[in-house]
């Protein structure tokens, strides 16, 4: 087992585990967005380290909106560019792909994130 949990939300259940050398098992949830998340943060680091590519950097920009926070959790949000940075977009619940239909990247927004500031955005295919 190489992952068998995350401090995410959305993103339970997953996981990754090795089979051997050359084989993997990942694990997504079940819900739509929530295997969107899944497969952006998890299967894609695995499928860009077995091809030798390098993960994209992860930018911090000021997010503005609102999003529940989660205690000890980092909420992954779909958003749109704006003049001031990003804007979260509604829509983003574990069943829903509505916002991330309509953004145009994720912000990972921590615990104690608030309106505007800075948060790490995963660039659309990096």
């Amino acid at each position: 087992m190489v992952v068998d949990t995350v401090a995410c939300r959305p993103g339970h259940p997953m996981l990754l585990a090795e089979l051997s050398s050359a084989r993997w098992v990942v694990g997504l949830p079940g819900n739509p967005y929530a295997a969107l998340v899944a497969a952006r943060t998890l299967l894609g680091p695995l499928v860009a380290g077995l091809s030798g590519r390098r993960l994209g950097p992860l930018v911090p920009m000021p997010v503005h909106g609102q999003v529940k926070p989660t205690p000890g959790h980092t909420r992954l949000v779909p958003v749109a560019w704006a003049e001031d940075g990003c804007r979260i977009i509604g829509g983003h619940r574990a069943a829903f792909l509505r916002g991330a239909a309509r953004g145009d990247a994720l912000a990972a927004i921590g615990p104690e994130w608030t309106d505007g500031a800075p948060a790490p955005v995963m660039l659309p295919g990096a």
